[in-house]
């Protein structure tokens, strides 16, 4: 019973944590996509090299100037890929590097990982964030990037509340054991409902069923590039990626699942839903 009432209470202040950094910093993140232009550009450059140095650690690339300095300049060149408006070849960049990934932990030496994951890394971040500055710069973009942002949101809480709360089946228990699949229903909908008021809230040229299959799409791979970054966590034998946000753990624990939200929504805002 003494266990049960301290898991208890530290449940709760980890709610208590993610629900306070949350109402800190998603208006303060708003703010900057309303801003746009220079500030939203330094926040996601900042964004990637923060992000990158949490991901090296993690993983293990520890040389400075042969290993992260080089992978911050990828990843701060695909940014200003994104912000150049040169957005062509960002797909195959993504595309390369989940491969890179996969092989840097099936098939090779334990001394070739650290290259691979040094590059790997600021292929998949600088590539995905690159959006973040294309997609503001679309017509209404501060709208759409908004709605990838809080439809991600909404993706996550559901998941983690309806999960911590009623999930019994697990989904990739050896991955992510706290992951249901009562969770990952109520994640998918919760994506849904908040995409499709967000589409009425905002100026978007969106039908109902295009903002139902967006929400939709939003649910599932945002919970995708979630389990992708577990199992790099699981490779590495960490339970978070760092501690940078209260009761959320590091940066790249909030980003995993957004990145992959945010160019989905470019996509569909340029190409099939309007």
């Amino acid at each position: 019973m003494v266990f049960a009432g301290k898991a208890s209470t530290q449940a709760s202040n980890s709610l208590k944590l993610r629900l306070l950094s949350s109402v800190v910093g998603i208006p303060v993140l708003l703010a900057f996509i309303w801003a746009g232009s220079f500030w939203l550009l330094a926040l996601v450059v900042a964004v990637v090299i923060l992000g990158l140095l949490e991901f090296y650690r993690m993983v293990g690339v520890q040389r400075t100037w042969l290993q992260r300095l080089p992978g911050l300049a990828i990843g701060i060149s695909l940014v200003a890929a994104g912000w150049y408006e040169q957005s062509l070849w960002l797909p195959v960049v993504i595309a390369l590097s989940l491969p890179v990934f996969y092989l840097s932990y099936r098939g090779v030496s334990a001394q070739a990982r650290p290259w691979l994951l040094t590059v790997a890394g600021p292929m998949y971040l600088g590539a995905t964030l690159a959006y973040v500055t294309l997609l503001r710069g679309l017509d209404e973009g501060a709208s759409w990037l908004m709605l990838a942002v809080v439809g991600t949101f909404a993706v996550d809480t559901s998941a983690y509340l309806v999960g911590k709360a009623i999930g019994r089946h697990h989904m990739a228990q050896r991955v992510s054991p706290g992951k249901t699949w009562e969770g990952a229903m109520a994640g998918l909908a919760g994506g849904v409902v908040a995409t499709v008021l967000l589409a009425n809230l905002f100026p978007l040229a969106l039908e109902l069923w295009q903002a139902f299959l967006l929400g939709v799409g939003i649910g599932v791979v945002s919970q995708a590039g979630d389990l992708m970054e577990s199992m790099l966590k699981r490779a590495a034998n960490v339970k978070d990626a760092g501690w940078v946000i209260p009761g959320h753990g590091g940066l790249l624990d909030r980003l995993d699942s957004i990145v992959l939200s945010i160019v989905l929504v470019y996509y569909g805002a340029t190409w099939g839903v309007t």
